[in-house]
């Protein structure tokens, strides 16, 4: 049964009952993006969840950071690194609360979420540099792209209709979605995002980053590409292998070659292993 009620007002409550981490993500992208911004304002962000700063403290202190003297506060973690990294560890405390959330209806474990977010992440940075793009937004869009997914999840809760996919009989991901709900998770994704006041030319790479023929934003070709480097390395989510598949084109609109692509990958690899390091 296909269900059709699924409101935007629907949508925006249930992204009420995500973790704290993503949104303040979002925020953090946008206060950075001023030159003039101050780091009284980046940490009176971070101070609205304690458990974020402690965690980015830990971080910060951790071996992969090899500081001398370990960061007694939070002002001296983010004077010590810089708000470029301060935004990557938000971004890492942001797909580890995003983990705590098991995708049951997709197959797919805590771990799973928090590894495919990070590495999708850092991946949309490196190809951002090489294409032009605002990095810190590509970075949050990938880290966020399957947010849609735990919206479903959370409205399926207590819906003992809502047949899992590897039990509903569907080879196809989307479809899947769109008969159950009405609506697939990428849809949902950018109408969350664009609540949280991400730019929404950036947000729409996430709802069309799964069909991209005949779109032209380089975001949506860089997401796909990105996406489709995380398969590659097993660190794919079930159910997206055959949305994930790029052509010539991919590289064509993103404005890279497959040369520069896989440089950055492999740049986006150290970083990953050093940002999943530091989360322990």
């Amino acid at each position: 049964m296909v269900r059709t009620t699924l409101s935007a007002e629907e949508l925006i409550r249930v992204a009420q009952d995500l973790p704290a981490g993503p949104r303040l993500l979002v925020e953090l992208g946008q206060i950075i993006r001023n030159p003039g911004v101050d780091a009284a304002d980046v940490i009176a962000l971070l101070r609205q969840d304690a458990s974020l700063v402690a965690r980015i403290l830990r971080m910060a202190n951790s071996p992969a950071y090899a500081r001398a003297e370990p960061a007694g506060s939070i002002e001296e973690a983010v004077a010590s690194i810089g708000f470029r990294e301060v935004h990557r560890l938000v971004g890492a405390v942001a797909a580890t609360q995003l983990g705590e959330q098991k995708l049951r209806l997709y197959g797919v474990d805590g771990r799973q979420v928090r590894i495919n977010a990070l590495f999708v992440a850092v991946t949309m940075e490196e190809l951002a540099e090489e294409c032009g793009e605002e990095p810190r937004s590509c970075y949050t869009v990938g880290l966020l792209r399957s947010v849609g997914k735990m919206a479903l999840e959370l409205l399926a809760k207590n819906d003992p209709m809502v047949r899992a996919f590897a039990e509903s009989g569907e080879t196809d991901l989307d479809d899947w979605e769109k008969r159950t709900w009405g609506i697939g998770n990428c849809e949902v994704a950018e109408k969350i995002l664009v609540h949280w006041r991400l730019p929404h030319e950036t947000v729409i790479a996430i709802r069309h980053h799964y069909h991209t023929l005949g779109k032209h934003n380089p975001v949506i070709h860089l997401l796909k590409l990105a996406a489709s480097s995380a398969e590659d390395r097993c660190h794919g989510l079930p159910g997206e292998e055959g949305l994930l598949k790029i052509t010539p084109d991919n590289f064509v609109k993103a404005g890279l070659d497959e040369r520069v692509f896989q440089r950055a990958c492999e740049r986006a690899q150290r970083t990953f292993d050093r940002l999943h390091a530091a989360t322990g």
